[in-house]
């Protein structure tokens, strides 16, 4: 009998040790919660407004080749084309004019983004404020980054809602330039090799890209890279191995 007792009494202390541990972690998601978000920023509500702010600027610095203001261009019936490879002499191939692409695009995007990812925070808070919540914030700082379909935002944010502590915040755009930054330094790279660079057959190998190329009569060649699934567009223009006008072969 008193073996019997002892067993029920291991088997009632474990009982309760299991409760304390699931009470121990309901307590910790439940009001403690982590302080590292990802994905979602439901409770401070501003992930959307950040998606929809970058989403249109991406658009935006598609059309100058990912710089705020280009100062090298060709006007084409009244759009400008920055040359991302140039130059001015004949039967020589092109320069490369911005040699990293990509880190130029995610810092140019940075900056045009900043005022509008202040705001989001700011007006999140504020909305938080007026329902009678009580809140800390801190200083936000953010980076940007290309990656294949997605545009990712890492936000540092320490903030305090109540008893509520929040301090990074991943936001994700859904976004197809990163491979047309790809597909335009490979461009790039065919133009300072050979001259040109043929686009039907990247078409075949990326077929959810549309690539026109219209060529210049002074040599100036106009790439156009739209993206099917997300109707944006990434162009810019190149001179290279131009011919002077009478001696095009």
């Amino acid at each position: 009998m008193r073996e019997i007792e002892s067993k029920r009494g291991q088997v009632t202390l474990f009982i309760i040790i299991g409760i304390i541990i699931i009470a121990g972690i309901l307590v910790f998601f439940l009001w403690v919660r982590p302080t590292y978000i990802t994905g979602s920023t439901e409770n401070l509500g501003f992930e959307n407004c950040v998606a929809d702010a970058i989403e249109q600027d991406i658009s935006t610095l598609g059309n100058t080749a990912g710089l705020l203001k280009p100062e090298f261009s060709f006007t084409h019936k009244g759009e400008e084309f920055v040359y991302l490879c140039y130059t001015n002499e004949y039967y020589k191939p092109c320069i490369t004019q911005q040699p990293f692409l990509k880190q130029q695009f995610e810092d140019q995007l940075s900056l045009m983004v900043r005022e509008k990812i202040l705001l989001c925070y700011s007006s999140s808070l504020d909305e938080l404020k007026s329902k009678g919540y009580g809140v800390v914030e801190g200083k936000l700082d953010y980076k940007i980054y290309l990656e294949p379909g997605t545009v990712r935002v890492e936000i540092n944010a320490p903030t305090v809602i109540d008893s509520q502590s929040f301090k990074k915040f991943s936001v994700q755009i859904p976004s197809a330039i990163y491979e047309m930054v790809m597909l335009a330094t490979s461009i790039i790279q065919g133009e300072t090799h050979y001259g040109d660079f043929e686009t039907s057959g990247m078409m075949i190998l990326y077929p959810d890209y549309i690539i026109d190329k219209l060529k210049q009569s002074e040599g100036t060649t106009l790439y156009i890279i739209q993206s099917k699934i997300f109707n944006n567009k990434f162009q810019f223009a190149s001179r290279s191995l131009a011919w002077p006008i009478g001696n095009i072969l």
